[in-house]
């Protein structure tokens, strides 16, 4: 194993695994896309997030395998958690606010729906009885 590296693949390995990181927030952000876009009952938000957890899990030790020869390494921990972090403080807190826009959009466009298809189905109960 090699054990002595320079600070340029040092800086290398920390950035790597800062892409890495934002790959990982852009990903839990497709995931809750998801999420807003179609209503999920509880098994599959937990085999969301399973699949979530086992994608970060396998990035990470990718990333360990290929950039740092199999040894994990701060740069890798310290590049991913700043990396998510990064992405999750800049532009997830912007698809944040769209999502929770989508939601009431979409919340607004299922009552209207709900109201048009209430009131014309109790028109056709009345115009059916003499």
């Amino acid at each position: 194993m090699d054990t002595h590296i320079t600070v340029q693949e040092e800086l290398l390995r920390l950035w790597q695994s800062f892409l890495t990181g934002i790959g990982c927030g852009v990903f839990y952000d497709i995931l809750r896309l998801l999420r807003a876009l179609i209503p999920h009952a509880w098994l599959a938000v937990f085999l969301e997030d399973a699949l979530f957890s086992f994608a970060v899990c396998f990035a990470f030790q990718v990333g360990a395998w290929s950039f740092c020869g199999g040894a994990l390494r701060w740069q890798q921990l310290l590049g991913i958690a700043l990396g998510t972090a990064l992405y999750l403080l800049t532009f997830g807190l912007v698809t944040a606010r769209m999502l929770c826009r989508l939601r009431i959009f979409r919340q607004k466009t299922a009552h209207l729906f709900r109201r048009i298809c209430g009131k014309h189905g109790e028109s056709e109960k009345i115009s059916e009885s003499p």
